[in-house]
C-alpha cells in the first residue's frame, strides 16, 4: 500500500528531559542569558513566519546526541537512510505559520518530532496539513473521485507530545497558522529536516563486502526492469536472512511510489521483492537482517 505519512507515537523516552531544559530556559522572565537570544525570527513574506535556532546547538550536549542516535538508527531500520540533516528547533507562537510547499529534493522522507504539551496547549492551529496525493489525482482525472472539501484534499497531523511525524516531502504540505499564544514557553515547540544518505543497511554477522556483492546484482536486474516502468518516488524493504543464507522474508517497509496513472504500484513491488527473496548469503550462525532502500524515477 502506498503510504506518504507515518507517525510514531511515545518515539523518544527522553522527550521529557527535552522539554524540561527548554521550559527552565524561561524560568525568570526578566533575567536576560544566553539561551533567551539565539533565536532567530525567521519571516518570508507569504511564506514562513516562526522562530528557529539549531537544535544540536540549544540542548545540552549528551541530550542533544541521545535524541539524535534515536532519530537515526530508527532511520537507517525504516527507511534505510543511514543520517538526517541538521535539524531545526522550531517555536510557533501568535502569527506564526507555514505556507503550503513542498521540499524535494532535501532527501527522500521529511520529519517532525513534537516536543509541544499538545493537551495543555492554550493556542489554536500548529497541526501539520499535508496535501493527499488523492487531490491531485483528483484534478487529473477531472474530479471523479468526488474529493470538493478540505478534509478530503488536505491531511492534518497533530504534533502531540514526543510524536515523530515522517513525511514524503515531495507533496505540497505547511503548518496551519498559530493563534492566541504569545509566550514562547507555551508555543508549538519541533525539531525538524531531512532524512538523508539513503543506502542499504544491515544488521548481523554477514560482512559488508557480502551484503554489497549480492545486492548489488540484484539492484541492477530491479533496475533494468524499472526503467520500464512510469513510477516515481521511493521505497525501502526489510530483507530477513537466516542463517542458512536463506532469505525467509521481504517486507516493504515504506512505499511513496506512485504512477502516470496514480494507481498504486503493487504489481512492481512483488517483482522486486521475487528478486531479492531469491538471494542467497554465506551460511553464518546467527540470522541477518538488510533495510534496503530504493529511489525510483527521482
Amino acid at each position: 500500500m502506498t503510504k506518504h505519512w507515518l507517525t510514531i507515537d511515545r518515539f523518544y523516552k527522553g522527550a521529557p528531559q527535552l522539554r524540561a531544559h527548554f521550559e527552565k530556559q524561561f524560568d525568570q522572565e526578566r533575567v536576560a542569558h544566553a539561551s533567551r537570544f539565539v533565536w532567530d525570527f525567521w519571516h518570508v513574506p507569504e511564506q514562513y513566519t516562526l522562530l528557529r535556532t539549531p537544535a544540536y546547538h540549544y540542548f545540552p550536549k549528551a541530550l542533544y546526541e541521545s535524541w539524535h542516535r534515536q532519530v537515526v538508527n530508527w532511520g537507517r531500520e525504516v527507511l534505510g537512510c543511514h543520517d538526517i540533516s541538521p535539524p531545526w528547533l522550531s517555536n510557533y507562537i501568535e502569527g506564526c505559520e507555514q505556507h503550503i510547499h513542498a521540499d524535494h529534493p532535501h532527501g527522500p522522507w521529511a520529519f517532525v518530532f513534537s516536543l509541544t504539551p499538545w493537551q495543555q496547549r492554550r493556542f489554536s492551529g500548529g497541526e501539520t496539513f499535508i496535501l493527499r496525493p488523492e487531490a491531485m489525482q483528483n484534478w487529473a482525472h477531472k474530479g471523479e473521485f468526488g474529493l470538493t472539501e478540505r478534509n478530503q484534499l488536505i491531511k492534518e497531523i497533530a504534533p502531540k507530545f514526543n510524536r515523530l511525524v515522517v513525511f514524503d516531502p515531495r507533496l505540497p504540505h505547511g503548518v496551519n497558522r498559530v493563534r492566541g499564544e504569545m509566550d514562547p514557553k507555551w508555543g508549538r515547540l519541533v525539531m525538524h529536516g531531512w532524512f538523508v544518505q539513503p543506502r542499504p543497511f544491515f544488521r548481523g554477522p554477514l560482512s559488508s563486502d557480502e551484503v554489497a556483492d549480492r545486492l548489488g546484482g540484484a539492484l541492477q536486474a530491479i533496475s533494468k526492469d524499472l526503467v520500464k516502468t512510469e513510477l516515481e518516488g521511493y521505497a525501502s524493504a526489510r530483507l530477513e536472512i537466516r542463517p542458512s543464507g536463506v532469505v525467509s522474508s521481504v517486507r516493504w517497509l515504506t512505499n511513496t511510489l506512485v504512477g502516470a496513472k496514480g494507481g498504486a504500484p503493487h504489481r512492481v513491488l512483488r517483482q522486486m521483492a521475487r528478486v531479492l527473496e531469491a538471494l542467497r548469503f554465506s551460511k553464518r550462525k546467527t540470522p541477518s537482517s538488510i533495510t534496503v532502500p530504493f529511489r525510483i524515477g527521482l
